[in-house]
């Protein structure tokens, strides 16, 4: 054999293929839809054959919707409306962590409301969180935390990059003070710097008001839990696969 071809081969050949055959692999691995998915426990309230989305705190949910926070940000026109639920492909949520094994009543308890000024590139988004996602002091672990800061803040810089996803480079997250369990929160974040392949992202973490009104908040302001920077990066890689919707 031609020692060349020899080359070609394992330089060339044998990389494509395995990375062909891994990529099959992988995307195999992501149903195009799905039905119905279900949390794996015990708790009495479920009956079967119903949705993670089913099982959400309605009352909660209600509750935001009346907020004063949430009206004024549903009545500004800049601001666009949406559901976690909705930037997930169903076939796909049962392998999302905040849709499918965290998703639930005494866990992350409603489908998380999503704001977002594509003009500011700024969300808001409003979670609640439930006991199960508490520690033994009946604070919420701040890897849940974690998970929620970096997943919203990378949401809110997506758009600003080319191909419109990327991957986390750094995150710094400053802790202040614990969240009790059963806490509705507020998520707000926004993209401070974006040139090219890369952007910046800063975001808090803080209590809903109890009462939402600007001169009451402008002396009484919410509790912050946590802030974060997020430094998100497009692979140059990405631009040729852009034609796969697996990331």
């Amino acid at each position: 054999m031609n020692p060349a071809v020899g080359i070609i081969g394992k330089g060339l050949v044998l990389p494509v293929f395995g990375f062909t055959l891994g990529l099959g692999y992988f995307i195999k691995a992501w149903p195009d839809e799905a039905g119905s998915m279900t949390l794996q426990d015990s708790d009495s309230s479920r009956k079967k054959g119903q949705s993670n989305l089913q099982l959400q705190r309605h009352d909660i949910v209600d509750k935001i919707t009346r907020h004063g926070l949430y009206q004024k940000l549903i009545n500004d026109p800049n601001y666009e409306h949406s559901l976690q639920s909705h930037k997930i492909p169903p076939g796909h949520r049962a392998y999302h962590v905040g849709q499918g094994v965290l998703f639930g009543p005494d866990k992350l308890a409603i489908d998380p409301l999503i704001l977002t000024n594509t003009k500011k590139h700024e969300v808001v988004i409003f979670y609640h969180l439930g006991k199960d996602l508490g520690n033994e002091k009946g604070k919420i672990h701040k890897g849940v935390l974690s998970l929620i800061l970096d997943e919203a803040l990378c949401y809110c810089g997506f758009p600003t990059l080319p191909s419109k996803r990327g991957v986390t480079a750094k995150l710094d997250i400053q802790f202040d003070k614990d969240i009790p369990a059963d806490s509705t929160i507020v998520l707000k974040a926004r993209v401070s710097e974006f040139k090219g392949r890369k952007c910046v992202i800063e975001g808090t973490l803080e209590s809903l008001p109890t009462v939402y009104n600007s001169w009451i908040n402008a002396l009484w302001r919410p509790s912050q839990y946590a802030k974060a920077k997020c430094i998100l990066v497009e692979p140059r890689w990405f631009k040729y696969i852009g034609w796969l919707n697996v990331f």
